[in-house]
């Protein structure tokens, strides 16, 4: 199964699937809201260059992204983090876990992966 997917540098995924962690904070837009069954790739290096990729990701979960909004000072300071001006929360929700993670590469932006017989879902 070919999916969209898009990597998260470690531990976001982890606290997303917690609960811990209920949007993600990106400068740009994704394609589509909603935009559904989005797979989140964890992985180790920040990927800031075009077409730099990370061989070792591991993709945690599936999401929806349902919303966006405007990120805020006093949000970023809830989230216990320094606020940068100009970024955008995309609202997170239906986390799905992905156990165990499939092993996969990480890349910039959303990408399509395959899945296929590798896919096991919890809710």
């Amino acid at each position: 199964m070919i999916v969209d997917a898009l990597s998260i540098v470690s531990p976001s995924v982890q606290r997303i699937v917690a609960g811990e962690k209920v949007v993600e904070i990106r400068r740009w837009l994704p394609p589509d809201i909603p935009f559904l069954n989005l797979v989140l790739v964890e992985n180790e290096v920040y990927l800031t260059e075009e077409g730099q990729e990370d061989p070792n990701g591991l993709a945690r979960a599936i999401v929806d992204i349902t919303g966006v909004h405007e990120w805020t000072r006093e949000e970023a300071e809830s989230q216990g983090v320094e606020w940068i001006p100009d970024y955008i929360c995309w609202e997170l929700s239906n986390v799905r876990c992905i156990e165990p993670p499939i092993p996969c590469v990480a890349r910039r932006k959303i990408y399509k992966i395959d899945i296929s017989a590798q896919l096991s879902i919890r809710h």
